[in-house]
């Protein structure tokens, strides 16, 4: 019983940690956040903050890590149904249910490579059945038509995030849909 207590406040602890931290990046770049700001926010002294984290960078790091690992389940479940033509509206559905954490890491304080990182999980699955669909167009051609779409949905919901993400995950995911769908007739 005393364990089971002892994770619980490490686990709240954590968790406090966290939203502090994403709470001055609302307001500031990691690089302007330092650990003495999150244990003030926090309200923890600074080796609790040390007991669990080196410092502000890792744990935004680790903050980064499972917002990918989760994004990277909800993609691996989409992929395995029959249809994984939702993919974009589950990725949308899913950013915004966890809107907080990802205004945040999507916004111009956050890091611009987390989406990318996230848009590029689909990538083998998607070139895979563009070559089926299309195999006159070379493998070159392929990637490049990835990369075009992938960074043209990236600023899409980048856009949709930073604007208070008013639309529907169905309306955006439908927007990226129709957009990357056209396989190019070279």
């Amino acid at each position: 019983m005393a364990y089971e207590k002892a994770d619980q406040r490490v686990r709240y602890t954590k968790m406090v940690i966290k939203n502090s931290l994403l709470e001055l990046m609302r307001e500031r770049s990691i690089s302007k956040v330092t650990v003495t700001d999150i244990c003030k926010k926090a309200n923890i002294n600074r080796n609790t903050f040390y007991s669990h984290y080196a410092n502000q960078f890792e744990l935004l790091s680790i903050i980064e890590d499972e917002l990918y690992e989760e994004i990277r389940q909800v993609v691996g479940r989409t992929m395995n149904l029959e249809a994984p033509g939702n993919l974009s509206y589950e990725i949308c559905k899913y950013i915004k249910a966890n809107r907080n954490i990802c205004e945040v890491l999507f916004s111009e304080n956050g890091n611009k490579d987390l989406l990318e990182r996230i848009l590029y999980i689909s990538h083998d699955f998607n070139i895979e059945k563009w070559k089926n669909e299309a195999k006159h167009i070379d493998q070159k051609s392929i990637d490049n038509w990835y990369t075009f779409t992938a960074y043209g949905s990236i600023a899409v919901i980048e856009k949709w995030v930073n604007s208070g993400m008013k639309e529907s995950p169905s309306k955006i995911a439908a927007f990226i849909d129709k957009a990357t769908q056209a396989i190019p007739k070279y």
